[in-house]
């Protein structure tokens, strides 16, 4: 077996935003969002990584994919592990292998990090130019993006990061129906305008300009994720936004109050428990407004406001009403809405998910929607 540090391999490619020098240092290569890792193509008959692992609550789990399929999914353990990913490959064959974060990074855990310091490969091994992708798509969410709920049984409830895979979900679906390069920001409980429980500061559009700045950690803040996102480095064609079903749970819950300053904030419903106007409009003005920052820094992509595999038919009309006025104020004549299928679909413990979410059948359906959406937006 030959070793490289990731900096020595003759071709490579990052998925996901990273830092501006990426695999390029001593250092390795980190993993921040789910769905990031190292791309490669070569001929091998065996594959090894060593893997660097950190956290105090909530373990990181990768997989592996060869040629677009999935061919395992595995913890990482803590400290430094040289795993074997795969073997006995035929050796004259091309392979395009994908070592994948597959769950997300927790904004909780203050110590959770994950890097591929090196790879090791049989002797013979010959790198390959990794073929680009025509099609770039980002996808920014909460859960549902995410991945909760695609491991494990219906019964499973506990909020652990087995039960996460981002490998199943919807966003992945559709990348690898179109061989399309991908971005993945999500955190679970988060939302555009308030978190599931009222928390204002667990909200996406303060992060979206920067790599990974909702960890707060000081190895975290040493591996970058406090760095500015060159916007420059991938120019999505399509940018997804699956964000307002935590917004909508927060109308349900108690209020949560700001242990720096003691003010409360609440999501109000009315007499009727239905969304207070008032805080409605609030939601669609968040939306306008995060429309108008993801425009800024993607002048030509086309954007679309997802919601709908959960049901929040209580709120929905009012991130329509935001994506309309992000529309009329602007102008911009590159920016839609759509309804997905919904989980209520799921019928038998084979389509649903865990946790309460969406499960493989309602994903595929969403897939399948966006596909038909993508392939139609091109054409035009």
């Amino acid at each position: 077996m030959i070793d490289y540090k990731i900096k020595d391999i003759p071709y490579f490619h990052v998925k996901g935003r990273n830092v501006s020098d990426a695999g390029k240092t001593e250092n390795g290569l980190f993993l921040f969002w789910a769905g990031s890792g190292l791309e490669m193509k070569l001929k091998t008959s065996e594959l090894w990584a060593e893997i660097e692992s950190e956290y105090t609550s909530y373990e990181v789990w990768l997989c592996v994919w060869i040629n677009g399929r999935k061919i395992s999914r595995f913890m990482a353990p803590k400290g430094k592990s040289k795993l074997c990913l795969t073997r006995s490959l035929n050796p004259e064959k091309e392979n395009e292998i994908f070592i994948m974060r597959d769950t997300q990074p927790m904004s909780g855990d203050d110590s959770q990090i994950l890097k591929i310091n090196s790879i090791s490969v049989s002797d013979g091994t010959e790198f390959l130019p990794v073929p680009e992708s025509k099609l770039k798509l980002e996808f920014i969410g909460d859960s549902i993006t995410t991945g909760e709920g695609l491991a494990g049984c219906p019964d499973e409830m506990d909020w652990i990061s087995q039960w996460i895979s981002v490998s199943e979900n919807y966003a992945v679906r559709t990348v690898n129906a179109l061989k399309a390069d991908f971005n993945i920001l999500s955190q679970s409980g988060w939302g555009v305008m308030t978190a599931w429980d009222n928390n204002v500061q667990g909200i996406m559009p303060p992060h979206y300009e920067n790599v990974c700045s909702l960890q707060n950690g000081e190895n975290q803040k040493a591996a970058g994720v406090k760095e500015k996102w060159d916007f420059s480095k991938f120019k999505p064609d399509f940018v997804f936004v699956n964000l307002g079903t935590n917004d909508s749970g927060a109308f349900f819950q108690p209020a949560w109050k700001d242990p720096a300053t003691g003010t409360e904030y609440k999501m109000r419903v009315d007499e009727k428990n239905d969304p207070l106007k008032e805080d409605g409009e609030k939601l669609s003005h968040a939306v306008c407004n995060f429309l108008k920052l993801i425009r800024k820094n993607n002048p030509e992509a086309r954007i679309c406001w997802l919601w709908g595999m959960i049901d929040i038919s209580s709120v929905s009309p009012y991130l329509k009403e935001g994506v309309e006025l992000f529309i009329k104020e602007t102008g911009d004549k590159l920016t839609d809405y759509m309804e997905l299928p919904s989980m209520e679909l799921e019928k038998t413990d084979a389509d649903k998910g865990s946790r309460g979410h969406p499960g493989s059948l309602t994903h595929k359906l969403a897939a399948e929607k966006l596909i038909a959406y993508i392939e139609n937006k091109k054409e035009e």
